[in-house]
């Protein structure tokens, strides 16, 4: 008997221990870089040389299948060329496999597909070779700049991966007579050491295992670990909104047509910015990837544009219509000093308004005044505006009749977002019975509001949480349930927490129900404390249990 159980207990403490590695292995991350090494240097004739480096193990099949089997670099043929240093792998038991002419393919970028002045843009797909578990990736390539190209020096590194970085460094070399200004947001700022040699001064900053990106949604900008550095004068670079090309008189017979019979401001206002949004389409080019921003009159003819020109383009018609134009460039408060790399919005301010180049319904920059800073053209140049902050409010209003086979549904909304919005939940929908019940899911604005967010809530959060902006939203409905019976019971749920509250209610008189739904999001950055009671207050408004009506045939 002893012998027995003493094998028994041999084999389960070796399935333990199998088990235990299999975690171990799986906790482990799907790759690690090694070494990360990005080199900028700017010259004194205003070229640039960026020198890159990369060496990654990779831990799964997945890290070579679907997340780093491949490089991707997006460049400007007509003013950068690109080098090859060095591409190869080394496999787990050290054999060496090089990386063979036809790894390297250069293609399109997508956003370059419909704009024919962009053609020219190219992006080499690296195929790297030789991959399995253990084997680790080396790259290292040069994308000389020349003269022209880019206005000024301009960095903004995301210094972390979606893998653990052991070691990452970041160097910027310049004229020694040359400013440098930098700073780091998202992780401890630390001092760059300095070395000059040959009239240049080297900035480098060393970092030392940073953790991978965490895979959540909605993760506030300020908690991802970003460098910002600029060689720009007066207000950094900022500068660049005066290059924008506002020409009136490209516009003034476009114009003339287009506003004929309207004569308030705010609708000729409205009338150019539809023209813009609806037939200039967009295209979503990286800021300074062109070294230009082309004029007005060549967007017309193309009829598309970076979000830039498109803004340019708004900023001219609103001019020869006699309106008002500034440019308004929004950045995240924390790049310090600005990084055009870091734009976040392109806007253009007439009449108070701020109007977007690419859609209509864009909120107003308002909502993000204390997460954004925002810097205007004029006839000085450019300056920094404040903008003072609010919460968006939204507010439907719902008349709701059960027919024997539909539902009627007519409402009133009050966004004040839009002043002229319309109910996206009036109209007719067909009722469906089951066993003699009819189960009634109360309509709600679907293309505004919380709902409009699509949130998926994890159980737990590591990083702040950041949503559109803090919202108050209030849903009121009064349903005529007709010849039918409910049988959802009245019900009065209230919630308050760190993160905002909600109130839901369900009466019941005679065949007349009403229900009133409100919550409230006091700030729009959920900090990971802060995370556990949200969640519970988006679960409560997202909860069936308080959205649906069950109703008894009669």
């Amino acid at each position: 008997m002893k012998q027995i159980i003493h094998t028994d207990m041999k084999k389960y403490t070796a399935i333990l221990l199998g088990l235990l590695a299999t975690f171990a292995l799986q906790a482990q991350p799907e790759a690690v870089f090694n070494k990360l090494i990005k080199q900028y240097t700017w010259n004194s004739d205003g070229s640039m040389t960026y020198h890159y480096r990369k060496k990654v193990t990779l831990n799964t099949h997945m890290a070579f299948n679907q997340l780093y089997g491949e490089t991707f670099i997006i460049y400007n043929k007509e003013f950068q060329v690109l080098k090859i240093n060095e591409c190869y792998t080394r496999q787990a038991d050290g054999t060496i496999v090089k990386a063979p002419d036809n790894a390297f393919n250069e293609v399109l970028p997508a956003f370059a597909a419909d704009a024919p002045a962009y053609n020219h843009l190219t992006e080499m797909v690296v195929t790297h070779t030789g991959l399995e578990i253990g084997a680790t990736i080396y790259l290292d390539y040069t994308l000389t700049t020349g003269v022209g190209f880019y206005p000024f020096l301009d960095v903004a590194e995301t210094l972390e991966e979606h893998a653990p970085v052991t070691e990452c460094e970041v160097s910027i070399t310049l004229p020694a007579d040359d400013k440098l200004t930098c700073g780091i947001s998202g992780i401890d700022s630390q001092e760059p050491t300095t070395r000059t040699d040959n009239g240049m001064t080297t900035y480098t900053w060393q970092f030392h295992n940073l953790p991978a990106l965490p895979l959540e949604s909605h993760i506030a900008s300020e908690a991802v670990p970003m460098l910002f550095a600029s060689n720009a004068g007066g207000e950094n670079g900022i500068a660049w909104l005066s290059a924008m090309k506002v020409r009136p008189t490209d516009c003034t017979s476009l114009v003339d047509k287009l506003l004929q019979g309207i004569t308030l401001p705010e609708e000729r206002a409205n009338a150019i910015q539809r023209f813009v949004v609806n037939n200039i389409s967009t295209v979503n080019l990286p800021v300074l990837l062109a070294a230009d921003i082309r004029e007005p009159s060549v967007v017309l003819t193309s009829a598309y544009g970076t979000p830039a020109e498109k803004a340019a383009l708004m900023a001219s018609m609103l001019l020869a219509a006699g309106l008002d134009a500034q440019i308004l460039a929004a950045f995240p408060i924390h790049a310090m000093p600005i990084a055009v790399g870091a734009l976040t919005d392109i806007r253009v301010r007439t009449g108070g308004r701020f109007l977007s180049p690419i859609r209509m319904d864009a909120p107003d920059p308002a909502l993000r005044a204390t997460r954004d800073q925002f810097w205007l053209t004029g006839d000085d140049g450019v300056s920094m505006v404040q903008i003072n902050k609010r919460a968006s409010r939204l507010a439907c209003n719902m008349q709701i009749t059960l027919g024997p086979n539909e539902a009627t549904v007519d409402g009133t909304i009050t966004d004040s977002e839009d002043a002229a919005a319309k109910p996206d939940f009036t109209g007719k929908t067909p009722l469906q019975s089951s066993a003699g019940y009819t189960v009634y899911t109360l309509p709600a604005p679907h293309r505004r509001g919380l709902d409009s967010w699509h949130l998926t809530l994890g159980s737990t959060r590591t990083q702040p949480f950041e949503v559109p902006s803090a919202l108050t939203e209030t849903c009121d409905y009064t349903i005529d349930l007709g010849d039918r019976e409910l049988k959802t019971q009245p019900f009065r749920k209230e919630w308050s927490g760190a993160a905002g509250k909600a109130s839901l209610t369900l009466q019941r008189d005679g065949n007349k129900v009403t229900v009133h739904r409100e919550i409230e999001l006091t700030h729009p950055v959920i900090t990971p404390e802060e995370y556990a009671d949200f969640r519970a207050l988006i679960l409560l408004w997202q909860n069936d249990a308080y959205r649906r009506l069950i109703l008894k045939d009669k």
